[in-house]
């Protein structure tokens, strides 16, 4: 049999293209192979929409989901514009270390499920010589880890691509950074990698299925302080503490140094999941939380990620909805910074009730008929922007109001399991991207922070690429790493009695209603 080949071209922005495929190939696919960056939370299985793109066969025009279309005949396709990054964000972390002087060049590398950020060091004086940050090369394959380490499974080659995948991306995103210093490539010796234990175990080739499954047990925990080398360079990878408290998190918790500085501390990183550690020089109790990718802004009926056009801050004032929007201009979406603040206005403004119901207009209170309408369902549906192109539907405040419970459920067991009360905590330390640009006053109202520890909540950016960056250039604070993975116990949440009984109580949006510890 003959396959027939189709010319597909492909136009994104300003950039046009031109490629073969053979009719019957899936367009995800197509797109994927030749470099395209296309969003798909839902790892390609039609569940999410984001992967929404224009397809212009003759006179006909039609916007399709390009993982559930087939390439049948010549065609124009229309891509929206590619993520690729931004600047490094920045760590608030200032600790000293005794640095450990060697000949070369280092680089220490945070691996996130949607970023992935690297600093090149001169590691004979520890300057820090460039950095850079771009969204990781898996994420049209999953927006979670979930996601990722099933398609590791189901598809035949799955681990070795996201591997290579990720092991080319760092490489090219080093050998830019080289570029720019004027630093040769092959100088660069040794890297130190952080990121949680999925992430870790896909770019040591390692199958992460067993994490997936109960009892969710890892085939290493990266605690035997032996490298890797990848492309003729040396590799450690930051110790894990269990499947979903990873070396992003043991990376962030040395970083912090709360195992000096307090006797009891909370450590929470939120993303696609909820990592929490809890205690300080005793030792810490941690765990983890499914809180889904609506703090990423997927699963999101306009999320979106924290990119040029996307809300990433919301008030109201003077009878008016106010909006930060990432980059100036008009509202493409809403990134998970703006959804908290925004459930947090609809709340203060009686918009959604305690139960987590978007109110229709004949329920809400007088004056917002002009942001309000009513779905199919009689569940309310708010209007953003005057063109309607941005909306929060009934479906996202239940996304985010699951969201929030799982993390506020986390830190109740962790806080009971250590007969801890809040006066105990000397502070709360909020990792990673969504924790920097949140609010804290929008997160306590929504429910997803204790109250008590408002005055206590501390940002520390990119803590993970931070320890990373401190285990690279010191060999003593590398030992000290190691010693806080030890100092590390897990409690599995899964089937945890007490995790049961405190995720349906957070649940409400009533702060008085609600049972922290």
């Amino acid at each position: 049999m003959v396959l027939k080949v189709s010319s597909v071209k492909l136009i994104q922005g300003n950039y046009f293209s031109e490629l073969s495929a053979c009719d019957g190939e899936n367009l995800m696919d197509l797109l994927r192979k030749n470099g395209f960056e296309l969003t798909a939370p839902c790892g390609g299985r039609g569940l999410c929409g984001k992967c929404l793109v224009t397809v212009v066969k003759g006179s006909v025009t039609t916007k399709v989901l390009a993982c559930r279309t087939k390439v049948e005949g010549d065609c124009t396709v229309l891509l929206p514009e590619a993520f690729r990054g931004g600047e490094i964000m920045s760590d608030t972390v200032d600790t000293e270390i005794s640095l450990t002087p060697r000949f070369g060049y280092g680089a220490a590398v945070d691996i996130g499920t949607t970023t992935v950020a690297i600093k090149l060091f001169d590691l004979s004086d520890g300057r820090e010589l460039s950095g850079g940050t771009a969204w990781n090369a898996q994420g049209s394959y999953g927006a979670d880890v979930l996601s990722r380490s099933q398609y590791t499974v189901e598809k035949p080659g799955g681990l070795t691509l996201l591997s290579r995948l990720i092991r080319d991306q760092i490489s090219d995103m080093l050998k830019k950074l080289c570029a720019e210093c004027k630093v040769n490539y092959e100088a660069v010796t040794e890297l130190y990698v952080a990121g949680n234990t999925i992430m870790q175990h896909i770019f040591a080739s390692l199958s992460p299925a067993s994490i997936a499954v109960a009892p969710f047990a890892p085939l290493s925990l990266f605690d035997d302080g032996k490298a890797i080398e990848a492309e003729g360079k040396t590799v450690y990878l930051a110790p894990c503490v269990a499947g979903y408290v990873g070396g992003d998190i043991t990376a962030g918790l040395l970083a912090t140094d709360i195992a000096k500085k307090h006797r009891k501390a909370l450590f929470l990183d939120v993303g696609t999941n909820g990592e929490m550690a809890l205690g300080g020089r005793d030792g810490f109790l941690s765990c983890a939380v499914a809180c889904g990718p609506a703090f990423e802004g997927a699963g999101i009926s306009c999320g979106m990620a924290s990119t040029p056009g996307a809300i990433s801050h919301v008030d109201f004032e003077d009878g008016e909805f106010k909006f930060q929007v990432i980059g100036g201009g008009e509202p493409k979406g809403i990134c998970g910074s703006g959804l908290i603040d925004l459930m947090a206005v609809l709340l203060r403004l009686g918009l959604v009730d305690e139960s987590g119901l978007l109110l229709p207009p004949d329920d809400a209170p007088a004056g917002f008929e002009r942001w309000l309408d009513e779905d199919e369902n009689g569940n309310g549906l708010l209007f953003l922007t005057d063109d309607d192109s941005v909306y929060f539907t009934a479906a996202d405040v239940r996304q985010l109001q699951l969201a929030k419970a799982a993390v506020a459920a986390g830190i109740s067991v962790l806080m009971k399991a250590t007969e801890t009360d809040f006066d105990e905590i000397e502070a709360l330390y909020l990792a990673g991207g969504f924790g920097t640009h949140m609010r804290a006053d929008s997160a306590v109202t929504m429910g997803m922070l204790p109250r008590a520890l408002l005055g206590k909540i501390i940002s520390v950016g990119n803590s993970s690429l931070a320890g990373a960056q401190q285990a690279l250039l010191s060999l003593e604070r590398r030992k000290e790493l190691e010693d806080v993975q030890k100092m590390c116990d897990y409690l599995e949440l899964s089937g945890n009695p007490l995790f049961n009984e405190f995720y349906p109580a957070h649940m409400s949006f009533d702060e008085e209603d609600t049972e922290w510890n």
